[in-house]
């Protein structure tokens, strides 16, 4: 009886427990649930307070700072939701911020974004937050970082499939050629930008105002000093479309370019400016610099410039006064925005017109400032150029020996082609037995010497193919042999690299052969077993045996030749490079391979190490990639990247049953 009551007390116990367990876990969610729905309130205000006509920049950081504080305790839980606040916060075309600024706060969005365990499921945030970042490096001169971030993000939008998210990646690329000034990719970055303005147009101007925009602002950009009526007609698109931008620096930089091309190129085809043009050009660009000063917007480009202009139609009227007024107010913009470029051209100027009003002791002050910080500016350039320029020359100098290494291994290629049709010419032959032996079925009415016949036949035939694939076996094995006196008689490290990579290549197709001809099922090879011995082969080869960790985490799994070599290739190759680069100076690691198969038709393969990722190390000339690329065409597979405590490559292939 005591025992029954000390077993109802146990069971009431863990009941309690269970009970109280589940009320704390939903107690927990619904309170994270009140936190985020109280931050994005607080982020709504704040991007309302973006738009006109309640534009103010106070109130939008205040509501910035109280989005991201409400949710700042759980950073762990809450990673992807404070990188959308800072993205936000950083907004390249809406912050009234300096590009400091706007840099630190997207480097604080990234910091919250990569920790985040959602952020392979955000690619799109992703792509979208490196190229506002890109652009703010940009315009902050950091243009090797801006060209590095925005690598990675058409990286990742090489992955898109939906239309509207390739218009986005046609639009960006373009924005960037047009931005940057890349010469020979100009003529490109303007298909890109017509692709996906008449994606947007098609959509509708008002859905996608802020889309098309940009993509105006940059053609505009491109057809200047180039094709004046173009110029024209996309400027009238602009102004199309202002009714529905809510960003007042989207105005302002309509009025200010509309009223620099109005006071600069003469319409329709005419040969002067009418005074009725020039003078509407004149009231454009006051109106944009009064759209700034009403928003009290002034961390942006557009009020320097929008001064340098009108300074230069006050010196063209002779109001030397005034000139001199606005080309300071510009300097003043500029050293705000710490663009020294765009200030020591504001000094000359300003020196100018004073030499024009006749103060040419100002002037003497001025073009002494001027003479100063262009020698401090231009010395830091031709110091920038000058690594730039031994930088090309070592790329230069990689590109010839690149070229020279895949002449060899074209030779490897050929070897790894033929051993491939070998194999199958093998196969064809053995159905074609098969197909004979229905045959033979068909004409023998007896049914006890039909199998006996066949039995015979089946036995002639498995005989005669592990014949072959032994035979096949001793060639490569003799190939390889070839290509080690070979590489026994080269000096040259990385030639002898190659040669060792081709014949671990080799000796790849060789052991699924071996495999073949020892089982019991010609038709298939059992995967655990030949991962098993070619990493052993491929570790042995590196001398890499002691300091290399495997780890085959996979059942057995038994698939046909046709998948069964390009997967043996494809491993071989991401084992090799993980041998030379995931651990240098020879240090130890762990490399883990995975094979699963689900419903006999998906594949997936991954192939993990804990090294030093991808940041800063070479990987190698790209023979390898582009074998790896083949080879998961072949097999109609597609390969995702993850570089998060080392490197992992993860393969998902369609394939048949063995």
């Amino acid at each position: 009886m005591n025992n029954m009551v000390s077993l109802k007390n146990k069971l009431l116990f863990i009941l309690l427990l269970f009970v109280g367990k589940n009320f704390c876990q939903s107690n927990s969610s619904n309170a994270n649930n009140t936190i985020l729905k109280s931050s994005k309130v607080f982020l709504n205000k704040a991007l309302w307070f973006q738009e006109t006509p309640q534009y103010n920049s106070d109130s939008s950081n205040y509501y910035f700072e109280k989005a991201a504080k409400k949710i700042l305790v759980n950073s762990t839980i809450f990673g992807l939701e404070l990188a959308q606040i800072y993205f936000h916060r950083s907004s390249f075309s809406s912050i009234n911020n300096s590009y400091e600024t706007l840099d630190s706060f997207a480097n604080i969005g990234w910091s919250y974004f990569v920790k985040s365990p959602v952020r392979k499921d955000n690619q799109q945030f992703e792509y979208d937050f490196l190229t506002n970042w890109s652009s703010i490096k940009r315009e902050k001169g950091d243009t090797k970082e801006s060209l590095n971030l925005f690598s990675k993000a058409i990286a990742l939008g090489s992955y898109f499939t939906d239309d509207e998210q390739k218009a986005k990646v046609f639009s960006d690329k373009g924005i960037f050629y047009e931005r940057h000034k890349l010469v020979n990719e100009q003529k490109l970055g303007l298909t890109y930008l017509i692709k996906s303005c008449n994606f947007y147009e098609k959509i509708g101007i008002e859905k996608k105002s802020m889309e098309l925009s940009r993509i105006y602002a940059a053609i505009i950009g491109y057809y200047s000093d180039t094709n004046t009526d173009s110029l024209f007609h996309y400027s009238a698109k602009m102004q199309a479309i202002l009714k529905y931008l809510k960003q007042p620096q989207k105005h302002a930089w309509y009025y200010v370019t509309a009223g620099r091309d109005l006071i600069t190129y003469p319409l329709n085809g005419a040969k002067k400016i009418p005074a009725e043009q020039f003078n509407k050009g004149k009231a454009y660009i006051i109106q944009a610099l009064d759209i700034l000063e009403k928003n009290k917007i002034y961390k942006n480009t557009i009020r320097p410039y929008a001064y340098g202009l009108l300074a230069d139609i006050y010196l063209n009227e002779k109001k030397y006064d005034l000139a001199i007024i606005n080309y300071k107010k510009s300097n003043q913009g500029y050293l705000l925005l710490k663009n020294r470029s765009g200030a020591l051209d504001m000094n000359l100027y300003i020196a100018e017109a004073y030499q024009k009003k006749g103060d040419l002791a100002s002037a003497l002050v001025y073009f002494k400032q001027f003479n100063k910080a262009s020698i401090n500016l231009e010395k830091e350039r031709n110091e920038r150029g000058l690594r730039e320029s031994e930088l090309q020359v070592n790329l230069l100098q990689q590109d010839k020996e690149i070229n020279k290494e895949r002449k060899q291994q074209y030779l490897y290629l050929i070897l790894l082609f033929v051993a491939l049709c070998l194999s199958a010419l093998l196969f064809w032959n053995y159905e074609q037995k098969q197909k004979s032996n229905k045959q033979l079925a068909v004409l023998n009415n007896d049914l006890a010497a039909k199998n006996n016949l066949l039995d015979k036949r089946n036995a002639d035939i498995e005989l005669l193919l592990k014949e072959i694939h032994h035979r096949v076996k001793n060639n490569l094995e003799v190939v390889s042999s070839l290509l080690a006196l070979q590489s026994a008689q080269i000096n040259d490290p990385n030639t002898k690299d190659a040669i060792t990579e081709g014949q671990n290549r080799v000796n790849s197709i060789g052991i699924v052969h071996q495999k073949l001809y020892q089982g019991t099922n010609l038709g298939a090879v059992e995967m655990k077993d030949y991962f098993l011995n070619l990493s052993e082969s491929i570790l042995d080869s590196f001398g890499a045996e002691q300091r290399i960790d495997l780890q085959l985490a996979m059942e057995n799994i038994d698939l046909d030749i046709d998948t069964a070599v390009p997967l043996g290739l494809i491993v071989n190759e991401l084992l090799t490079n993980c041998i030379k680069y995931a651990f240098p100076g020879g240090a130890n690691g762990t490399i883990t391979i995975k094979l699963h198969k689900s419903n006999n038709t998906t594949l997936r393969l991954e192939v993990a190490d804990n090294g030093v990722g991808k940041s800063g190390v070479t990987q190698g000339t790209g023979f390898g990639g582009q074998l790896i690329s083949l080879l998961t065409q072949q097999l109609n597979g597609t390969m995702t990247e993850e570089s998060d405590n080392g490197t992992t490559l993860i393969f998902d292939f369609k394939v048949k049953a063995a």
